[in-house]
């Protein structure tokens, strides 16, 4: 039950809001979804790159997301 409790409040947080970074953990692992528009997606990516402090492993997930973004570049 505490997993339900702490992954709703960020899938209801929009990805354009100050405090979008909590986001970033569960759409690097999948349980949350990137924005659809490739342009807005490379935003949030990059933002969770230079926004939040990510493990090794997430950090290289979240890499090789943003190569498979059209146009988005490496941060």
């Amino acid at each position: 039950m505490t997993a339900a409790t702490t992954s709703a409040p960020e899938s209801t947080i929009r990805w354009d809001a100050k405090n979008a970074y909590l986001k970033c953990d569960g759409a690097i692992d999948g349980s949350i979804t990137w924005p659809a528009e490739p342009e807005a997606a490379c935003v949030a990516m990059l933002m969770c790159a230079n926004e939040r402090a990510l493990s090794a492993e997430r950090q290289q997930r979240l890499i090789q997301q943003i190569r498979r973004v059209r146009g988005c570049d490496e941060p």
